[in-house]
């Protein structure tokens, strides 16, 4: 079984904090229920050079554990991923349409690290080999590893779910097998 790290298709324009505490607060976010209510501008769209000649219609953007989808497709996650995921609204400066902010709560000891020294787990982690245990992730479609919560991880069904409904913006990277 092919598992899958979402990354940002480099097609459109990026995102960006537009304030560093929100940066610190998204990173405290590793599965557990978030119970706030954002009124303000989240992101802004990124100025930098390397965004020039890039689309702004995308309809997500991932950075690590956070992703973004246009809140048109809300309904679609609730339908499909209810009992593990929550979704809350989000701002983008700059643009008209709503967003939301996607969290996981999903949360597993899906990487099997069994025999490995910390070099060993890092070179693991770095390349596109990650071990995962079969038995915690067959019956998956999006999950946290419990000591990489970074990161969300997918099967192929979430990447069909994604193509089926015509979302996008993300790129899928095979980062490992389940054995």
């Amino acid at each position: 079984m092919n598992v899958y790290r979402f990354v940002n298709d480099d097609v459109f324009k990026d995102l960006t904090f537009l304030n560093k505490d929100y940066v610190r607060l998204f990173s405290t976010f590793t599965g557990q229920k978030i119970t706030l209510d954002w009124n303000a501008e989240i992101f802004g769209i990124s100025e930098d050079k390397l965004n020039r000649g890039k689309l702004l219609d995308f309809d997500s953007r991932c950075y690590g554990a956070t992703l973004i989808v246009k809140k048109k497709f809300e309904k679609f996650f609730i339908d499909e991923f209810s009992e593990i995921t929550e979704t809350l609204p989000i701002k983008i400066k700059g643009i008209s349409e709503d967003y939301i902010y996607i969290n996981i709560t999903n949360v597993l000891t899906a990487i099997n690290f069994d025999g490995l020294d910390m070099q060993e787990s890092l070179a693991m982690l770095r390349g596109e080999n990650i071990t995962f245990n079969l038995e915690k992730i067959e019956n998956e479609t999006i999950f946290r590893d419990i000591r990489i919560n970074n990161f969300y991880f997918c099967t192929q069904n979430f990447k069909d779910f994604i193509e089926k409904k015509g979302i996008n913006g993300l790129r899928f990277m095979k980062v490992g097998t389940g054995l």
